[in-house]
């Protein structure tokens, strides 16, 4: 069943004189539990692609369903509280704020949810321990790792339970063990039933996924699909 459904979206940006489009009539179908990747060439629109998934870049043609929701249908308000119920957002950039620990930065997403403060404090801890983190709840960002800062940062996009996790090179300021760690964290999400659509260059990442997609000048160009379950020594 889609979870996702893009019907000839486009979007174009303006800078001074020249347009530029970033996506052109692109139309595509994203299953609930797949676990996809999307590449091409910098100036592909992967990154509007994924802007546009995540309910925060309105296209100038087309429809995005998600759910069943006509997302760009939706007023702004509602935009907002649907973000905050069904998507996760995992960025190469992490922003951790480093004056909040561990379990602080996982609360931030529940804040406008307006959970119950003892469900939020253990829905946090229970998605810091799904990370493998617990027991460093209360440790500033600069006491973590590298790969443990990325977990604290994928802990946060999980922990309202999102239908959909979008992930922007996830891997791409890490080295190629914490790199490994992450991925096989995103694999474990998605065996347990987590939708994930993932922009990498890392060819290495592809092995995890079930589908790849390969976008060039707005357009899609190629679809691959894994030989097998990702995991079991599939390549794409």
């Amino acid at each position: 069943m889609a979870l996702v459904e893009m019907r000839q979206v486009s979007k174009t940006y303006s800078t001074g004189d020249e347009n530029v489009p970033a996506l052109r009539n692109l139309s595509l179908q994203i299953d609930a539990e797949e676990f996809v990747a999307l590449i091409g060439p910098s100036g592909s629109g992967k990154s509007t692609l994924l802007s546009v998934l995540g309910v925060l870049n309105p296209p100038d043609r087309g429809e995005v369903i998600i759910d069943g929701f006509d997302v760009y249908r939706l007023s702004l308000e509602r935009r907002a509280d649907f973000r905050s119920a069904y998507l996760g957002f995992v960025f190469q950039e992490l922003y951790l704020l480093s004056h909040l620990n561990a379990l602080e930065n996982v609360l931030l997403p529940q804040v406008i949810l307006k959970r119950p403060l003892r469900e939020q404090h253990q829905k946090a801890y229970a998605a810091l321990e799904a990370v493998g983190l617990k027991g460093k709840e209360k440790r500033f960002p600069r006491q973590l790792s590298g790969g443990e800062q990325g977990r604290v940062a994928l802990a946060r996009a999980i922990v309202n339970h999102p239908p959909l996790l979008l992930a922007d090179e996830p891997t791409g300021s890490l080295d190629s063990k914490t790199g490994e760690g992450i991925m096989e964290l995103l694999r474990e999400l998605n065996r347990q039933g987590q939708t994930i659509v993932m922009v990498t260059h890392n060819a290495d990442n592809l092995r995890y996924v079930s589908r790849t997609l390969e976008l060039r000048d707005g357009e899609l160009r190629r679809e691959d699909f894994a030989a097998e379950k990702p995991g079991m020594g599939s390549s794409v």
